[in-house]
């Protein structure tokens, strides 16, 4: 326990953000070569990124079915001064109030490695582990998209990567869809010809308003998350303006149908205003949905049991890297690693949550093994 508070703190102290994961990379590859994992750096595959997603493999004493662990490497943008301060008597960690703490997802790859440790110093058997680190998960799950996947052995993945107390599986997480719209109109003097210009923001305006947005249904949300346009002189009518908005679902109809709602106003509104708009969607990543019946998450449940946790089936609203491992056949969930309010300055982590994750993920390894 004392070395996850030890490596979290080493880890957090690092300055991170997405794209920007070279130092923590390299932080990690020495740390699971010391522990005796084979360690490969994928090639960069994402824009402007520095650094790969890193896979390591520690082979098992027994002939068990291979088991995956993930969590990110990234966070959110931040000011690279992290902080954490503990609460003695709650032992809660906290962010300093000026940043976040960056348990999303430090608090996973320190899991990871305390299961790693456990599995090394036991004489236990246990089957061969693998593990994914991926760089850009908090800019729209970018990087795991890019693993090499025919690479892993495993067909079930615990990601541990979401807020909540320990016992808390999430076997379900939303599809997500990035949208912009950039609005071309025509510049015209704004006192002595508008009629010869045609306003980039009232056609946009038009377009905001049929757009869908907030909760749709009890599966699916859209959010218009920006809208600008001009350049704030008052004397030239506006002949640009661009608004972007995201969707998420976890029905794949509907999220179908929100995709088409999206793209149907973009032709009207050329029409009706005479400007012309470049639409870009984008599906960043697809829904999943695991049934808690299923072995690998009965797995987790009996390693849970063992322990004196109880599990609670959880429905996730963000998507994560299972998203991907389940597209590309790892049946895959997430784990609660005990921390709350991540991407916010409030974010704390429940250290008694954090170090029992610890235990769990190793108990998972070895009730695998039985």
């Amino acid at each position: 326990m004392e070395q996850m508070l030890k490596d979290f703190l080493e880890l957090t102290a690092i300055p991170v953000q997405s794209r920007q994961e070279r130092q923590i990379a390299d932080c990690l590859k020495k740390k699971l070569r010391d522990l005796g994992l084979t360690v490969v750096e994928e090639p960069i595959a994402v824009a402007d990124g520095t650094t790969g997603n890193i896979r390591a493999v520690l082979e098992g004493t027994c002939d068990a079915e291979p088991i995956l662990f993930s969590a990110h490497m990234d966070r959110v943008k931040n000011n690279e001064a992290i902080s954490p301060y503990l609460e003695e008597e709650s032992q809660i960690l906290r962010a300093d109030g000026k940043t976040i703490l960056a348990a999303d997802d430090v608090s996973g790859i320190c899991v990871i490695l305390e299961a790693l440790r456990r599995l090394k110093a036991s004489q236990k058997p246990y089957g061969t582990v693998e593990v994914a680190f991926s760089v850009c998960e908090e800019v729209g799950v970018l990087g795991s998209k890019h693993f090499d996947f025919d690479a892993f052995s495993a067909k079930k993945a615990y990601v541990f990567d979401a807020p909540g107390h320990i016992g808390k599986m999430v076997l379900q997480a939303p599809a997500k869809a990035k949208f912009a719209y950039r609005i071309y109109g025509k510049s015209a003097h704004a006192g002595n010809e508008p009629e010869k210009g045609i306003n980039a923001i009232r056609a946009a305006a038009d377009l905001v308003l049929q757009l869908p947005d907030s909760r749709l249904t009890p599966f699916s949300t859209a959010n218009i998350a920006n809208f600008h346009g001009g350049t704030g002189a008052t004397n030239v009518v506006c002949d640009f303006a661009e608004v972007v908005a995201e969707a998420r679902s976890t029905d794949s109809d509907e999220f179908a149908r929100i995709l088409e709602a999206f793209s149907a106003p973009v032709e009207k509104i050329e029409k009706k205003y005479g400007v012309r708009i470049e639409y870009v969607p984008a599906v960043l990543y697809p829904t999943f949905k695991r049934e808690k019946e299923e072995p690998m998450v009965q797995l987790a449940a009996r390693a849970m049991e063992n322990l004196g946790i109880s599990p609670v089936y959880a429905r996730g609203g963000g998507g994560m890297d299972g998203n991907h491992f389940n597209a590309k056949g790892i049946h895959s969930i997430g784990i609660a690693t005990g921390y709350f309010k991540n991407h916010t300055p409030q974010e704390h982590l429940y250290l008694e949550d954090f170090y029992q994750c610890g235990a769990l993920a190793a108990e998972i390894v070895w009730e695998n093994a039985k």
